[in-house]
Parts: structure tokens; sequence; C-alpha cells
């Protein structure tokens, strides 16, 4: 899904169909978080790691 701040980027687009059918099932099932792609959901495992010293 394109929006201004992701236009400038060469990542590809996830469909808005794919969002909302992902947002629909994390409602359904009480999910806070929607991560619509694969990077995403690198980055948030990698953010949520601890910190090396």
């Amino acid at each position: 899904m394109e929006t201004d701040l992701s236009s400038f980027t060469g990542a590809p687009e996830t469909s808005t169909e794919d969002v909302a059918e992902q947002t629909m099932e994390a409602l359904a099932n009480d999910r806070a978080e929607v991560l619509t792609d694969q990077r995403t959901g690198q980055v948030e495992h990698a953010a949520s790691q601890p910190v090396e010293r």
C-alpha cells in the first residue's frame, strides 16, 4: 500500500486487500498489532531483542 511516506522506497507494496484481511483477522483474535509484511515482522522482532553491549 503506497503512502506519501513509503512512496520513496523501492520496497514491494502490500495490497489494501491484504492489509484489510490481516486487520480483520487481528481484531477477531484480539491482537493489538498487525505486521503486514515480512520485513516489518523482521524489524519488529529485531527491535524487541535485548541490546548487546
